[in-house]
């Protein structure tokens, strides 16, 4: 298992420091709308509410990635958002698993202006908690552990 971490060790770190830096954004950008909607500028509103959306669904496609190489590098091929989410529960890195199916089908069936309103709640409300928290797990199991020697 350690040449296997020791292959993939820099493009797990620099994935890391990637998804890193955009939840990072997600939550400068969800700050700075939070200071604007009180304005009662629907437009603002709404290019914030579609930056917010737009950035979380970048950030979750980046962390399922992530955990893919993380799995690989200890033989685990998990091709698929839920299965390396499934397997982060298993590893203790997730407490609740349903809230990640909610995560994964989060921006699948948006066909309304409400639909996008209360994702986009969800999105502030829970799922940047829970990817955090995820991120946050994966730093002190995988890239602060000395598991590359």
């Amino acid at each position: 298992m350690n040449d296997l971490f020791a292959k993939y060790k820099e493009s797990i770190t620099l994935s890391y420091q990637y998804a890193f830096r955009l939840l990072l954004h997600l939550k400068n950008v969800i700050s700075a709308s939070q200071q604007i909607i009180p304005s009662g500028n629907e437009l603002l509103k709404e290019v914030y509410r579609d930056s917010i959306v737009k950035k979380y669904e970048i950030l979750e496609d980046q962390l399922w990635k992530l955990l893919s190489k993380i799995f690989k590098a200890s033989g685990l091929e998990l091709n698929s958002p839920r299965a390396c989410y499934r397997q982060a529960f298993i590893e203790g890195w997730i407490e609740q698993i349903d809230i990640w199916d909610d995560i994964l089908s989060a921006t699948a069936h948006v066909y309304n202006e409400d639909d996008y309103e209360k994702i986009m709640q969800k999105i502030v409300n829970e799922y940047v908690y829970q990817l955090e928290a995820l991120l946050q797990k994966i730093k002190e199991e995988v890239i602060d552990n000395d598991v590359w020697n």
